[in-house]
């Protein structure tokens, strides 16, 4: 059993280093990724996809909001970059039903090839399925060499 939420901003230059840290002087990053995470985001459980918009826009890089529970496979993703949302993806985390796909936006990423091939069902709203949302996050760890999960992309 395990839960995430955490917020990934990609760093790269020193002048968005000095930026992120101005703001989040908590977060963090590992050898081998351009990503720094914020866990225990500002936000709370639910950040404002507005404000995440807005802060990859306003440091014009690539945010990601990555978030899991896995007692219920609960599973949440969403990427910007430079302001743009490119995918959103969010299952069985806030409508009655459980095991649902909410919502499906944006094109899929190379991640889902591997995360998501083994679904019965296509990745579409209102979908009833069987996702890991632990292994899911992990996919996408792996795929974007996510501080906090080296272990994981290392011998990736």
């Amino acid at each position: 059993m395990g839960s995430l939420t955490s917020i990934y901003v990609r760093v790269p230059d020193p002048a968005t280093r000095e930026a992120l840290l101005a703001d989040f002087p908590t977060a963090y990053t590992e050898p081998g990724t351009q990503f720094y995470a914020i866990d225990d985001p500002p936000y709370g459980f639910h950040p404002s996809e507005d404000e995440l918009q807005a802060l990859s826009a306003r440091l014009n890089t690539e945010v990601l909001w990555l978030c899991y529970q896995s007692v219920v496979d609960a599973f949440e993703f969403h990427r910007w970059n430079r302001g743009i949302r490119s995918r959103s993806l969010v299952f069985g985390c806030r409508g009655l039903e459980e095991r649902t796909w909410e919502r499906v936006e944006g094109e899929a990423e190379p991640w889902e090839e591997v995360a998501l091939a083994d679904l019965e069902a296509p990745v579409e709203p209102g979908h009833f399925d069987a996702l890991n949302a632990r292994e899911t996050a992990r996919e996408v760890a792996i795929y974007y060499r996510l501080p906090g999960w080296s272990d994981d992309w290392a011998g990736a």
